[in-house]
């Protein structure tokens, strides 16, 4: 039963080739005009053909009327509108108007051929409603009296357990011990494996480069042999490890 009241439904086309503006006003004339009786006359339109001929277009006013005025009498409302006319481009598809009252036949009422932009003239009267729509609007932030006093804590680039940390280096890294010392640390060393790096000594000895290799140029030898290339071995008269037995 519902497609067949679809398909008896007629759409009325006399007003098929009617020109239809398309004009986007304001939120405060739109809200006046859903206000407004529907036997009210809302606006007028006023039109002025441009000078220079058909190189520009023609200059539209819109201009609100008293009756719709005194339905706000207790806010400011810019009476005169500028229309931006920007005329469609020819070729292009156009957009259909299409009309229904109480679920009936629809109708169609146009196309639209103009799109016009609703922009409030700037005279005082427009000044007066921006100065009142100001005047309503509250900040998102407001300053309040703080009755206590507000603990500020300011932010720490560096902690204690840092500073703790970064202490006990620095006095275990500035602890130079004697030279008998480093020499037992070396010797001992030495006895587990033959050969060391300079940063392998430095980590197990917790001395400064400089040091380490003043010592080790008196009792290591530096290794020329690829097999342990930029490691230390102790000389012949420190080594405790026998020498492998070339005639056998």
């Amino acid at each position: 039963m519902a497609q067949e009241a679809i398909k008896k439904k007629k759409m009325d086309l006399s007003k098929a080739e009617r020109g239809i503006w398309l004009v986007k006003v304001p939120n405060y004339v739109a809200e006046l005009w859903e206000k407004s009786p529907s036997e009210m006359q809302v606006a007028t339109m006023r039109m002025q053909k441009s000078e220079t001929g058909n190189t520009e277009p023609a200059k539209v006013n819109l201009i609100l009327s008293p009756e719709l005025m005194q339905m706000a009498p207790g806010k400011p409302i810019a009476a005169e509108h500028e229309l931006k006319l920007c005329k469609t481009i020819k070729g292009a598809r156009l957009t259909g108007i299409f009309s229904t009252i109480d679920d009936s036949d629809s109708a169609m009422e146009g196309w639209i051929t103009h799109k016009m932009e609703c922009l409030p003239v700037c005279n005082d009267q427009y000044l007066k409603m921006k100065q009142h729509s100001l005047r309503g609007v509250k900040p998102t932030r407001v300053a309040e009296p703080l009755n206590n006093i507000v603990k500020n804590y300011k932010p720490v680039s560096n902690h204690a357990h840092n500073k703790d940390d970064n202490r006990r280096k620095k006095d275990g890294a500035s602890k130079t011990l004697s030279k008998e010392n480093i020499m037992d640390m070396l010797f001992q060393a030495f006895e587990k494996h033959q050969y060391y790096t300079l940063k392998d000594l430095q980590f197990i000895t917790k001395q400064s480069v400089f040091v380490l290799k003043a010592i080790l140029k008196d009792i290591g030898d530096y290794s020329k042999d690829p097999a342990h290339r930029q490691m230390w071995e102790l000389k012949e008269e420190y080594r405790h490890y026998q020498q492998p037995d070339e005639t056998k």
